[in-house]
């Protein structure tokens, strides 16, 4: 093969693997996204509530550290 049908096939090769894991990580972040929205419903808050309660437990962990 020829230098420039090389590397044309290489940036080809980079460029699909880019997108594959560019949508992994999309469709892996739909199913983090999925799973907080299923955790935040049973505990009975919504995402209004979410930042809320993530200080409060960041509060309480520092509190029970020093003890």
């Amino acid at each position: 093969m020829e230098g420039t049908n090389y590397l044309t096939v290489a940036y080809l090769g980079m460029i699909a693997a880019i997108a594959i894991w560019t949508w992994t990580v999309v469709v892996r972040s739909r199913s983090i996204e999925a799973r907080l929205e299923a955790v935040e419903s049973s505990i009975g808050i919504d995402a209004s509530q979410a930042d809320d309660v993530a200080i409060q437990s960041t509060v309480d962990s520092q509190d029970d550290a020093t003890v």
